[in-house]
């Protein structure tokens, strides 16, 4: 226990390192200091300060889903995490920090937690925030009817895994909300990360009478019932949405910016046209072919991302039900060139699927892929499988979402792919419709995918490919991969932890669901006179509240 909690710790302090950006300070004379929620001072000359507080970004596609029982995606997260708010909050740097939650304890056994809340908070109807409105929501991710993809992420909690299955009842949930103004959860094992994870949407509260009420609708603007910083004041489906500043928010004096604008732009390079018209002040997607001239721009940043983007494989649909002609394709990969001359932001080659950044990955890594293309090796698995030189083989359908990087790399791919006689068809989908695409049509063959952690243990990237996990997309599964999965919360220390992780890493590498490409780095554009703007290293759980906006 004490061996995990250190290495959290130094996980911690070396993302710091790598992520932390400077405090800004701008002009001389009187200055205005202000500590927003999370400690993070923002100094800026008296004045200097734009009389509008609005922040445009481009999010570039409709959230799928504002429900946090139900959102998966990126997108829907930014959103989510600006409008609830959970036990705790996770700062850019990974550190936590107390959220509806102002404290919390964990038994000798760490098997126990207490999180006391501070029983003032309010939802935006002025009902009370209280510890029934955490354990109403957990329920209802983990009730089978609900189909939660990101149900599996509560497994941690006694009874959990039962009762989603159907095997085990509600009230056998090691869950206690008797005490409105605490939340006492046990846990199955010691689970080191478990405070972290309450920054994580599908930890946070719902107000349930207003989902009872509102049914599928009731996240639109007129019915939505939240708790965090921010109101869903308006969302043009498909065209933008408006947060304004929540004025009665526990932290609203901290609080300097009014409005967040999200536009849905999905083109990068019109987004790009937007943002040097000043149209915009945050372009979050880039296009690889404008790569090289953006990174000159001083507006330009690269901030480390923990993630992995990758290929899955559909292993239920012929010929990718044949771990050969899997392999084979991965191995024709060349990852270098797309890093190279695709995104060339200072992403690596995921040899792995876990990046290198991680806690214990000198133990975990196997090498599942190489930076370069084998073509030879993967023309001689071809033919183990019965396709020698493609002869034979079906075509195979790569699907993506609307992107021009992901479509830059797709087509590099394909044409990778064609070297060892493999014909391919690419295809692209709107996000929303790509992703209930991915997740539920059998007839989904390669698809691309990439996976942000949710907190800072590999075990949060391995549990995606659990047979069952909501999020596993390659409709794989490997009974010795889940056991291992399953032990590894009952190793002695980290060594042994990692030492399991390593298996499963191995099996995957054996059996190719997927085939890593790069690890994630984070380039966005940032308008000089936006301030206070840092994204996180675990995904979009980026604080709104600590932006500020000067005057141009």
């Amino acid at each position: 226990m004490d061996g995990w909690k250190r290495t959290w710790v130094v996980a911690m302090l070396v993302i710091a390192l790598t992520a932390m950006f400077g405090v800004v300070a701008v002009g001389c004379g009187d200055t205005t200091t202000t500590t927003a929620a999370g400690g993070t001072d923002t100094t800026v000359a008296a004045g200097d300060l734009a009389e509008d507080q609005t922040l445009t970004i481009n999010i570039t596609s409709e959230p799928p889903s504002l429900d946090p029982n139900l959102a998966t995606d990126t997108t829907s997260s930014m959103v989510i995490n600006n409008i609830f708010e959970g036990l705790v909050h996770i700062d850019p740097v990974g550190e936590v920090f107390p959220g509806v939650a102002e404290s919390w304890d964990v038994s000798d056994d760490g098997l126990v937690y207490t999180f006391n809340l501070r029983g003032t908070d309010t939802w935006t109807n002025g009902d009370t925030v209280t510890s029934a409105d955490f354990k109403e929501s957990w329920v209802r991710i983990l009730d089978p009817e609900t189909a939660a993809d990101y149900a599996y992420m509560l497994y941690f909690i006694v009874g959990a895994e039962a009762f989603n299955s159907g095997e085990g009842t509600m009230e056998d949930l090691g869950i206690d909300a008797t005490d409105p103004a605490k939340l006492v959860v046990t846990l199955v094992s010691p689970t080191p990360w478990f405070v972290p994870m309450m920054a994580h949407q599908a930890y946070f509260p719902i107000h349930k009478a207003t989902v009872d009420a509102g049914g599928d609708a009731w996240t639109e603007p007129a019915n939505i019932v939240t708790n965090g910083p921010y109101l869903l004041d308006t969302w043009n489906h498909d065209s933008d949405i408006l947060l304004t500043k929540r004025a009665d928010w526990r932290e609203a004096d901290t609080v300097t910016l009014e409005n967040v604008k999200m536009v849905m732009i999905a083109e990068e390079t019109t987004g790009v046209a937007a943002f040097e018209a000043g149209e915009i002040d945050v372009q979050k997607a880039l296009p690889a072919a404008d790569i090289d001239r953006l990174k000159t721009l001083p507006q330009y940043r690269v901030v480390p991302l923990t993630g992995t983007y990758y290929f899955g494989f559909n292993t239920k649909k012929p010929p990718l039900d044949d771990a050969k002609v899997r392999k084979a394709l991965s191995l024709a990969i060349d990852r270098q060139s797309i890093v190279d001359n695709i995104t060339k932001g200072g992403q690596l080659p995921a040899v792995d699927f876990i990046p290198n950044s991680m806690a214990g990955y000198d133990t975990i890594k196997q090498g599942m892929g190489s930076p370069t293309a084998d073509v030879e090796g993967a023309k001689a698995l071809l033919a183990e499988a019965g396709y020698p030189e493609g002869a034979g083989l079906p075509e195979i359908v790569i699907y993506y979402n609307t992107s021009e990087s992901h479509a830059a790399i797709a087509t590099a791919i394909q044409s990778q792919w064609k070297a060892i006689g493999v014909n391919t068809t690419l295809k692209n989908m709107e996000w929303a419709q790509y992703l209930d695409f991915v997740q539920n049509n059998d007839d989904v063959m390669v698809y691309r995918m990439g996976w942000v952690i949710d907190y800072l243990d590999a075990y949060n990237m391995l549990e995606l490919f659990r047979t069952d996990s909501g999020n596993n997309y390659t409709r794989w599964g490997n009974a010795d991969y889940d056991a291992a999965l399953g032990a590894s919360l009952e190793a002695a220390d980290d060594q042994a932890r990692w030492d399991l992780y390593a298996d499963m890493e191995k099996i995957l590498q054996e059996e190719v669901p997927i085939a890593p490409l790069y690890w994630y780095v984070n380039q966005e554009l940032v308008a000089d006179h936006v301030t206070g703007y840092e994204p996180s290293v675990i995904g979009e759980t980026t604080n709104f509240w600590t932006v500020q906006i000067l005057k141009k």
